[in-house]
């Protein structure tokens, strides 16, 4: 197990070749720095030192999970069908549920639990989590350069590695050693480990707007990102993951593509 983040002095700990990520998603908690998604391949593990189910609800096409920590804390989570029931016993890395295809998901979504930490007399809101500090790991090979090799195609979306990767860090993505993650501009924002005034993606200086915890800035994405001139949808990018996603295109495995980014009001050649 690893350590990925820490939220009042708990630590949210994964398996060593999980993938997961803090502000790849639309919704609110991930912007506000209060949430994480961990892409286990089928069942979702308990990622703190112990809690009991203390609720579970069904929610249209979801679930919510309540588990609590501690008389005041509380962690929530969404995406899981529950094998488990109310006052189960839960310890670090215990199966609890499976993971489903959230009618809440974009079609380019892959399975994924949801864990924020919370008061427990506020458990429910999609504001007021506490905050999540990211641990910065260096797990996989990183490039800050443009070139990329599609290496799997799926239904909705690609997977491309970086080109002549060579040092490690948390995300295959890097400004200036500094792992950027996100989905954008398709989310509208994306995330850079570090406090930096800007950062340079695919050649373009893009603004920091805000920093959370003192350590992540979050720049608006007001941009489009073209992949051998092709505009595409997107682009995922996720921690101890070695591929990003791209997301709306027509290359297959084994093209070689350059990806560049334009502002809104500039027209591609």
């Amino acid at each position: 197990m690893m350590k990925i983040a820490k939220a009042n002095e708990l630590y949210f700990e994964v398996p060593n070749e999980v993938w997961y990520s803090f502000y790849n998603s639309p919704y609110i908690s991930h912007k506000l720095g209060s949430a994480i998604d961990v892409y286990y391949p089928e069942k979702a593990l308990f990622p703190l030192e112990e809690g009991k189910v203390k609720e579970i609800k069904k929610i249209k096409a979801d679930f919510l999970i309540i588990i609590e920590i501690s008389d005041e804390l509380c962690l929530k989570v969404l995406h899981v069908k529950p094998e488990v029931d109310i006052g189960d016993k839960l310890y670090l890395g215990d199966e609890f549920g499976e993971l489903i295809s959230s009618g809440f998901f974009m079609r380019w979504s892959d399975r994924h639990a949801h864990f924020e930490l919370r008061h427990c007399n506020d458990r429910y809101r999609a504001k007021g989590g506490l905050p999540i500090e990211p641990i910065i790991l260096r797990k996989v090979f990183a490039t800050s350069k443009n070139k990329f090799e599609v290496v799997e195609r799926r239904d909705n979306y690609c997977w491309i590695k970086p080109l002549n990767a060579k040092e490690k860090n948390l995300t295959p993505l890097l400004f200036n050693d500094i792992s950027i993650e996100g989905g954008f501009p398709h989310y509208k924002y994306g995330a850079i480990f570090g406090k930096e005034k800007e950062a340079n993606i695919f050649g373009k200086s893009v603004l920091i707007k805000e920093y959370l915890h003192n350590k992540v800035g979050i720049f608006e994405a007001n941009f489009k990102i073209f992949a051998n001139g092709q505009r595409i949808k997107g682009i995922g990018i996720y921690c101890n993951q070695e591929k990003i996603k791209l997301i709306g295109n027509s290359f297959k495995e084994g093209d070689i593509v350059e990806m560049k980014i334009l502002q809104y009001e500039t027209k591609i050649d």
